[in-house]
């Protein structure tokens, strides 16, 4: 009788011990596993502090390899924004009100789920405000699950910043510091190379000279490499970044003596030689700057470059120094974006495309915000989920034909009040 208790009593320890191990107790892990790669990110935070097993489980890449592998993993489109403006207090009296000066906007880290359609914000990397420095330029690192922020402005001296800061997507939400660069500089080129490196060049300094030094880090090191200068200085300049291409492009921008009357070429560095080239003729629009007008895509293994002028048009470059452009096709904005400011960034490129059933989904998009003609202001009964201020966000999908070709369609996104103002910087990220 004591064997017979004493063997129920072993096996019923070692089917706890065995359940204890599962992803889901009483599930096999393959279906437990596709269970857990359907809860939607914003829920991965909470879903660590469920057990060990889910700990390990979410803050492992390979967990967001097969949620993009399964078609369950989101579209996250990143964008640098204006706090919105609280309703002040009313003053009361003159004096008090006479004391108080405008303040510099707050700018904070916007995330659109358009995988879900929803909006949502990202506390900074700042411990005391939560803020991240104005104008910072927003980069994707798609292989590794991460978001980095580069240099802008600090919100209290409004001096130029060597700072950098990357938000790790998997397992929730985690900043940390990376190395700084070596100069600080704002409205400045940057885009990444590859899965590990990312260019900046040209923008200004504290004393708004135009730059041409440029420099390249190495995400897997954590370190800054100065890089050659370029042959002009460029503010306000784009940086550009092809699939498949090894090469940094800064378009455009201008001269510390020519400041507003931008350049109409390009400068194109290679790391095979370690040199810049300029190439002529590629921004005909010297009153126009490149900034946020401009995103690169890739289709049919053929790199374009779309700008959205009015009438978007898409171009084609040959993969040599012989550089042509040609405006390939043009589709009409909507009539309510501004396109004196916009912000457009491509979804689904590269790497980054989703697919479904190990099949690339056919569609292409392109998220294109304008200004708003303010930041937004919020009150006590107005929390950031009321009606859309504007209808200044817009999605833009190409549709594959079963038989051939493709149609583009724009697509209106409900954006809250809270997330209405102009996005200085916008990426994007598949996780």
């Amino acid at each position: 009788m004591g064997q017979a208790e004493s063997s129920t009593e072993d096996y019923d320890k070692q089917q706890q011990q065995h359940q204890q191990k599962q992803l889901i107790p009483g599930l096999p892990d393959e279906i437990a596993m596709d269970c857990l790669v359907r809860v939607p990110h914003q829920f991965h935070s909470n879903m660590k502090l469920v057990c060990r097993s889910w700990r390990t489980l979410i803050t492992h890449p390979s967990f967001y390899k097969e949620r993009r592998r399964s078609g369950t993993a989101e579209q996250m489109v990143c964008l640098i924004q204006p706090l919105p403006i609280p309703i002040p207090s009313p003053p009361q009296n003159e004096t008090e009100s006479s004391k108080k000066t405008p303040s510099p906007p707050q700018y904070g880290l916007s995330i659109y789920n358009a995988s879900h359609q929803t909006w949502h914000r990202i506390m900074g990397p700042n411990a005391n405000t939560g803020h991240i420095p104005m104008f910072c330029q927003c980069v994707p690192l798609p292989a590794f699950g991460k978001l980095m922020l580069l240099g802008g402005w600090d919100p209290k001296s409004l001096e130029p910043v060597t700072d950098v800061y990357v938000l790790d997507f998997i397992g929730g939400f985690k900043w940390k510091r990376a190395a700084s660069m070596s100069a600080a500089r704002s409205f400045f080129a940057c885009g990444v190379v590859g899965d590990s490196m990312v260019y900046v060049a040209g923008g200004h300094d504290n004393q708004k000279n135009a730059l041409q030094s440029a420099e390249v880090y190495d995400v897997n090191a954590d370190e800054w490499r100065v890089l050659p200068p370029m042959a002009e200085e460029r503010d306000e300049c784009q940086g550009l970044t092809w699939e498949g291409d090894s090469r940094f492009w800064v378009l455009s921008g201008y001269s510390t003596e020519a400041q507003g009357l931008f350049r109409s070429d390009a400068e194109c560095y290679d790391p095979k030689t370690g040199s810049w080239s300029i190439i002529e003729g590629v921004w005909p629009f010297p009153n126009v700057s490149a900034r946020g007008l401009t995103t690169t895509i890739t289709i049919s293994n053929q790199n374009q470059l779309w700008c959205f002028l009015g009438g978007q048009q898409f171009k084609q470059s040959r993969d040599n120094n012989e550089i042509l452009w040609n405006v390939l096709k043009s589709v009409q904005l909507p009539d309510d974006i501004n396109v004196t400011s916009l912000c457009v960034t491509a979804i689904g490129q590269g790497q980054n495309q989703c697919c479904i059933n190990n099949h690339p989904q056919q569609q292409q998009r392109i998220f294109v915000m304008s200004s708003s003609g303010g930041r937004g202001v919020l009150s006590s009964s107005n929390c950031g989920e009321c009606e859309c201020e504007g209808k200044g966000a817009y999605m833009l999908e190409r549709e594959i034909k079963s038989k051939g070709g493709s149609i583009y369609k724009w697509n209106h996104v409900h954006t809250p009040v809270a997330f209405a103002s102009f996005p200085y910087s916008a990426s994007y990220i598949f996780i």
